[in-house]
């Protein structure tokens, strides 16, 4: 069933909701929502709600909440500190890395970037990129929209980049000689289910990050890591690596599981 985005936050004690807007239109006149139906909403806070309209107008709906399910706080947050690429290849990167799981995409820029942006073009790029990544949320049906900020060098970044469980970059080094690469699964060996688990990921462009910028990195322990023998394009490489965290993570959390009931039993 689609999820559809309240303006307002829903409190313990609300009994009703309001949708205004273009979901409200969306859903009264594309999906032909109607008085008696069952609809989802989700707040600004991340609190789902199954409500039923009990009212209509143009470009609104009033309905009673039936169920709530308060916000969640993910196991694994991904903050994908990326290399800003070309229009096509970066909207696919912010559309599927949401639809992945990425929590906050950081644009960098980098001495091989072959784009070049004007700080006045960074508010409509901006409202652009937000509107690509609001469309991935609904679709995938996520709780709490990614952010992303402003591009920045690569040097401005790591002069105030937030402490992480383990930070990561795809480096054309670790699949030349194995020994450099770093093996994603390790940074999940001592995973505590209760706790969220923060990791920062690295992409550079279609030409790599430069020596100096891998140097920077690997001196705040940003460790390299291989994606196979193949050369994958930048945006390939973005949602491999936000894909392969990703399984290793539940996998780890499996095998937790796992050996918790092995012990109990």
């Amino acid at each position: 069933m689609p999820q559809f985005r309240l303006g307002n936050k829903i409190s313990p004690e609300d009994k009703t909701f309001t949708l205004v807007g273009p979901d409200a239109a969306h859903a009264l006149r594309v999906l032909r929502y109607k008085i008696g139906d069952k609809i989802l909403c989700l707040d600004p806070a991340g609190t789902k709600i199954e409500g039923r309209i009990e009212q209509v107008a143009r470009d609104s709906i009033l309905g009673s909440i039936l169920k709530r399910w308060p916000f969640k706080t993910p196991g694994l947050k991904m903050n994908l500190y990326s290399a800003l690429l070309k229009n096509q290849a970066w909207e696919e990167v912010l559309e599927k890395g949401t639809e992945i799981g990425v929590n906050q995409f950081i644009p960098v820029l980098t001495a091989y970037s072959a784009v070049a942006l004007k700080k006045e073009d960074y508010p409509r790029k901006l409202s652009r990129w937000e509107k690509i990544i609001a469309g991935a949320v609904k679709q995938s049906e996520r709780t709490i929209a990614p952010s992303i900020s402003a591009p920045k060098t690569l040097q401005e970044i790591l002069k105030e980049i937030p402490n992480a469980h383990a930070s990561l970059f795809a480096w054309e080094e670790a699949r030349e000689n194995r020994k450099n690469a770093f093996l994603i699964s390790e940074i999940f060996k001592a995973i505590n289910p209760n706790e969220t688990f923060l990791v920062n990921i690295w992409i550079g462009p279609e030409g790599g990050f430069s020596d100096e910028e891998a140097q920077l990195l690997l001196k705040k322990d940003v460790r390299p890591i291989s994606l196979g023998e193949n050369i994958l394009r930048a945006e390939t490489a973005a949602l491999v690596s936000c894909a392969l965290i990703q399984y290793e993570y539940q996998n780890a959390l499996s095998k937790n599981a796992f050996s918790q009931r092995h012990d109990i039993s």
